[in-house]
């Protein structure tokens, strides 16, 4: 018998992706529109709809030859329930949304909708770098930084769905630098992009020369793609920066470490396009910290599966919640 597709949305501020994929992994067809941004909820969730009945048409399929609909979503969601939470980087905000439910009404399909760090994180483990583990931790290092937990081969979410929010823990709890969450010394804010601005202005305010032409009233334009650049040119300010993220990430990996002792910590996003030599000095912090704690090794890897990582992981979430 002909094994039914798997079918996934990726649900970001700026990006709404669709894709089928056999389920080896394989790429049927990938869709992808930019015109959702301005859109109020219930619009937003009618375009979502309209791109995967769009896909299957130009596939020439029913939906009945699919599992059910995966989504990825950026922001807090209420697994069970497949309710949105709250979001942050979209213009018109979704707050105690039922995304599931609209989109199941519409579809006449089972949706499993999960925030996007756990659906990159099951997208590594069934077809990317974690495709050999059993228990891993996907870590996405970019404008801000997530986690997705995979223990016996299943996503760990916590009673509400936000397990995996290892940005917000406090990793120096005596900082002056204050996350969004309000809180002081967060990884997340000592470490990922958002906070590359504020990190800039006191590097230059503690007296560190920069080659870039950046002042402390132009801080506001220091991004990742910056701080790229003038890490590859030794500019002091941007490899400070560099090293300090790579040394906080490596703290945060050793706690992710400590708690759940996994094979493997798989690491993407934008910040990881830094190099090899950023990785390099992510696990030789972690080695730092760790001692004679470790008795079996702990892999610190790249992931492999880039950008579309949650458009794969989303469409395999329904396969994990046990549809066929």
């Amino acid at each position: 018998m002909k094994q039914k597709l798997l079918c996934g949305v990726d649900i970001g501020g700026t990006k709404l992706a669709a894709a089928l994929y056999q389920q080896s992994g394989e790429q049927v067809l990938r869709l992808e529109i930019h015109d959702h941004v301005d859109l109020a909820n219930d619009a937003f969730t009618e375009r979502v709809v309209s791109l995967v009945e769009e896909l299957f048409e130009r596939a020439g399929i029913s939906a009945k030859e699919v599992v059910g609909v995966g989504i990825g979503f950026a922001g807090h969601v209420r697994f069970k329930e497949g309710v949105i939470i709250t979001t942050s980087n979209f213009r018109i905000p979704f707050k105690n949304y039922p995304l599931k439910a609209k989109i199941e009404e519409a579809l006449k399909l089972p949706v499993v909708v999960d925030n996007d760090a756990n659906a990159q994180a099951y997208g590594e483990f069934r077809f990317g770098a974690g495709r050999h583990t059993e228990d891993m931790v996907f870590l996405t290092v970019s404008s801000g930084i997530g986690a997705g937990i995979i223990l016996d081969k299943r996503l760990i979410r916590g009673v509400t769905g936000t397990a995996g929010e290892i940005g917000h823990t406090i990793v120096k709890y005596d900082s002056d630098v204050y996350c969004t969450c309000g809180n002081p010394g967060c990884l997340m804010a000592l470490s990922s992009g958002i906070f590359f601005p504020e990190l800039f202005r006191r590097k230059l305010e503690a007296g560190l020369r920069t080659e870039t032409g950046i002042t402390p009233e132009t801080v506001d334009r220091v991004n990742g793609k910056l701080i790229a650049a003038g890490f590859a040119e030794k500019d002091p300010v941007c490899t400070a920066i560099v090293k300090e993220s790579a040394e906080i990430v490596g703290i945060g990996i050793y706690n992710l470490f400590a708690m759940l002792n996994p094979e493997a910590v798989i690491l993407g996003g934008g910040l990881m396009n830094l190099g090899p030599e950023y990785l390099q000095m992510i696990q030789e912090s972690f080695l730092s910290h760790v001692h004679d704690m470790m008795y079996d090794r702990l892999e610190i890897l790249n992931a492999e599966l880039g950008s579309d990582s949650g458009l794969i992981g989303a469409a395999a979430l329904p396969l994990e919640q046990g549809y066929e």
